[in-house]
């Protein structure tokens, strides 16, 4: 792909993702630290300051996930070890890499364990890619390289990514090793096991603490608190709260911020702003991140006016400046209420009042673009050449609401483009990505490629396939026609959402049955509604709206009453008007094959006139009863 890529702002040398791995040496040369620094994409923390590099145990190594290596001129020719080792790291060949370091350690300067001291933001994956390189090269990771790498994973909050798992497992490893911990690594693993849900692990943690003498303070319990909150809500927090009391901790800005988000997800405004009055009471300042889910709080409750004066509010009477979370909420909220005008006017104050707008507040108001269909696709590119002026990466988000918006314009074709435009751009597609591709190829009509972009994501260490990217290919494969695939991955996704405690997939169910339905096959279709019923499913009301149909459009006129006698029982009662234009359309295929026949008379139908009675309709069946 061209270096312009998407917009002449954006190189693609500069989507290459890098990873600082510090390798402990007697004296590492600055030069070559300094060498290894300038191969990096947008170092956002700066350099080393100078007296860490002179640090006997510190040497850095610097790694690229290029997509193809630089051209050979752009090095100089290695000249000894150190040399050699920077030579590999810049045309990213790890394997080399890492026997240099192997080689190193044979000769006079000690290598001690690794520690990491920079990983660069949405590149964990490359991090941990040269990590186990490194691990299988033999050297030993320490137990802050670890730390670095599970965090850095902590941070990938995407759907379909199994970063959170990745992180826990690390962890484990670290804990099994049963190398001395400090109270950072502590921290670091009870985050780990908390995104993963394992909560009692995360308190056991605290117990360890308390045994091995390192003193648990209110960053240990504010992690705990975090945790609960996020699964139980606020009947679960009160335990960790008396806790931090008997531990004889006051709760920080941090302990209040935390209690209001939580009273906020339960949608009690009322108790979070009583939370802020206790914070000021008890002489804790409220700072942006109060505010910020107040603001969200309002957005949610779709109070848009109330969040725009709580900013104002912020502000003016308390002086805290908002920061790009602030308005980031706001302007999700101006989408959320279709106010998109009044986001953009936030955009521009933002960036008036200093505050840099990230991915996130641009990717709001591009998916505002891409849902209203009055806003033509190049407005929607526009804001994308906006994000570029202003030296804002776009992210895989990006990428999937453009996607979106394709297929929302029914214009399925432009998303492989951008799907290879996202891939050739350095960035590596989710499972949203993924599902969006598989949509747009089944829209084509192109099943073979939608199942190879399915296998691809199920392959990809980096994605996992989740319920929504099943629902995707099962709905491929059925209007495919493919039904013992389509079967086939029905099971696969039944048993995910098993392992998951999820209901049975109605999504992916529903798409089956539709998909047997355009083969006027109704005894599948309703082995499958049945196998759906034994799994715990409640089907909805497309789902047996399509069984009647396909049951009265084949004749099936006793399965059609089994269904409705279904519907009946959940409390769903069937559209008989709907249901009335199906048979009439029946009679109209009959009547045509009638008059192809010599003989027009044919045996009552029992099934038929039983549904007609159903229905209301005249029928022979029970014409006696009425008279």
């Amino acid at each position: 792909m061209s270096s312009q890529g998407l917009c002449p702002t954006w190189s693609t040398n500069s989507s290459v993702s890098a990873l600082g791995v510090f390798l402990g040496t007697n004296k590492p040369p600055a030069r070559a630290l300094v060498s290894l620094h300038g191969t990096c994409r947008d170092i956002r923390r700066g350099f080393i300051d100078s007296s860490a590099l002179q640090s006997p145990s510190v040497g850095t190594l610097i790694t690229g996930s290029h997509k193809g290596p630089r051209l050979p001129g752009s090095l100089s020719a290695p000249k000894d070890a150190q040399s050699k080792l920077l030579h590999a790291i810049n045309l990213g060949q790890l394997a080399v890499a890492a026997e240099e370091l192997k080689r190193l350690q044979t000769d006079s300067i000690a290598v001690e364990p690794y520690t990491i001291e920079q990983l660069i933001e949405g590149e964990p994956y490359t991090a941990l890619e040269v990590f186990r390189q490194l691990q299988h090269a033999g050297l030993t990771p320490n137990f802050v390289t670890y730390s670095g790498l599970i965090s850095a994973l902590g941070k990938v909050r995407r759907r379909g990514q199994p970063s959170a798992e990745l992180a826990y497992q690390l962890w484990q490893e670290l804990y099994q090793l049963q190398t001395p911990l400090d109270a950072a690594a502590f921290r670091t693993g009870m985050n780990a096991c908390i995104s993963v849900g394992k909560l009692s692990e995360a308190r056991a943690l605290l117990q360890d603490m308390k045994q091995q003498n390192i003193p648990a303070d209110i960053r240990v319990f504010n992690i705990l608190l975090k945790g609960y909150s996020r699964r139980g809500g606020v009947a679960a927090v009160a335990g960790i709260m008396q806790e931090m009391t008997d531990a004889g901790l006051k709760p920080s800005a941090v302990t209040y911020n935390t209690l209001i988000d939580t009273y906020v997800n339960a949608g009690q405004l009322p108790q979070a702003r009583q939370m802020c009055s206790d914070a000021l009471d008890a002489g804790v300042a409220l700072d942006v991140w109060s505010y910020s889910a107040l603001i969200k709080g309002y957005v949610q409750k779709s109070n848009l006016q109330a969040a725009l004066e709580l900013l104002q509010d912020m502000k003016q009477a308390h002086g805290v400046p908002p920061n790009e979370v602030t308005y980031s909420t706001l302007i999700d909220g101006c989408v959320r209420e279709g106010a998109v005008d009044t986001g953009r006017q936030l955009l521009t104050e933002m960036v008036a009042r200093g505050v840099k707008p990230n991915a996130v507040t641009y990717n709001t108001l591009l998916r505002a673009y891409a849902m209203d269909d009055k806003v033509e696709m190049k407005d929607a590119f526009g804001m994308l050449a906006e994000m570029g002026k202003e030296g804002v990466m776009p992210t895989v988000d990006t990428f999937n609401t453009l996607m979106d918006a394709c297929i929302r314009r029914v214009n399925p074709a432009a998303v492989p483009r951008l799907f290879n435009q996202m891939e050739q751009s350095g960035y590596s597609p989710d499972a949203v990505s993924y599902t969006t591709l598989i949509r747009a190829l089944s829209w084509l009509g192109r099943s073979n490629d939608a199942l190879q972009a399915f296998e691809e994501l199920n392959a990809n260490p980096n994605a996992q396939a989740d319920l929504y990217a099943y629902n995707a290919i099962i709905s491929a494969l059925s209007v495919a026609g493919r039904m013992e695939d389509a079967e086939k991955y029905l099971r696969r996704a039944a048993q995910l959402a098993q392992d998951q405690q999820e209901p049975a997939p109605v999504e992916a169910f529903g798409a089956t049955i539709k998909g047997y339905a355009r083969l006027n096959n109704a005894e599948a279709a309703l082995d499958v509604l049945r196998e759906f019923w034994q799994q715990g499913g409640e089907p909805d009301d497309t789902m047996f709206e399509v069984l009647v149909n396909l049951c009265v459009r084949t004749g099936e006129f006793r399965k059609a009453l089994q269904v409705v006698h279904a519907m009946d029982k959940l409390g769903r009662p069937a559209d008989k008007m709907r249901i009335k234009k199906v048979l009439e359309e029946f009679y109209r295929r009959q009547e045509k094959l009638k008059r192809r026949r010599s003989s027009t008379e044919r045996p009552v139908n029992e099934g038929l006139e039983r549904f007609k009675f159903w229905l209301g309709l005249p029928n022979n069946y029970y014409r006696d009863d009425w008279q």
